[in-house]
């Protein structure tokens, strides 16, 4: 009775270990096969940029950080108010999943508190928009595009304006 528990223990323990290593398998997979795409966001009339990852199974990830020249400002600067004394907006992560074909949601956190619900359209296999609102604002989001493409769907807050940079951080928001 003893070896008949403990084989049953160990026949568990082993089924357990097989699906965790097909799920670490599965990711290494969809890890392999995504594609990466310069990302572009207006969040609460902050400008933040950086990275989505898109995966075949129709999910992504994206991953925003604030102008590095900002970033690396006085700390100051940095801690100043933005603007109508918002916190300072350092990075933004979210989760993508389609809802369609060509449709799909990405629910956007930022480190200021800020969540926004972005309804996106895809304009390509690796291209696409979305916008949204936060608590205090405006969001909208670009991915796949040059940051010329990338102005003429960001919302821009008024009397601001976004130009583009010759260094590779692409956008500024002035």
């Amino acid at each position: 009775m003893k070896h008949q528990v403990m084989g049953l223990a160990l026949a568990t323990t082993a089924v357990l270990a097989g699906l965790a290593g097909c799920a670490d398998l599965n990711d290494t997979g969809l890890a392999a096969m995504a594609t990466r795409v310069q990302a572009y966001a207006v969040v609460d009339e902050q400008l933040v940029q950086g990275e989505m990852v898109l995966f075949p199974d129709h999910t992504g990830t994206v991953a925003l950080r604030a102008d590095p020249a900002a970033v690396g400002a006085p700390a100051e600067a940095a801690s100043a108010p933005r603007p109508a004394g918002k916190p300072m907006l350092t990075s933004c992560v979210g989760r993508l999943r389609y809802t369609a074909t060509t449709l799909g949601s990405i629910d956007l956190r930022c480190n200021d508190g800020a969540v926004a619900d972005l309804r996106m359209a895809l304009i390509g296999d690796t291209r696409g928009y979305g916008y949204g609102h936060t608590a205090a604002g405006q969001a909208s989001l670009t991915f796949g595009m040059t940051p010329v493409e990338a102005r003429a769907h960001l919302t821009v807050p008024p009397g601001k304006q976004l130009v583009d940079r010759t260094d590779p951080s692409g956008l500024e928001l002035r």
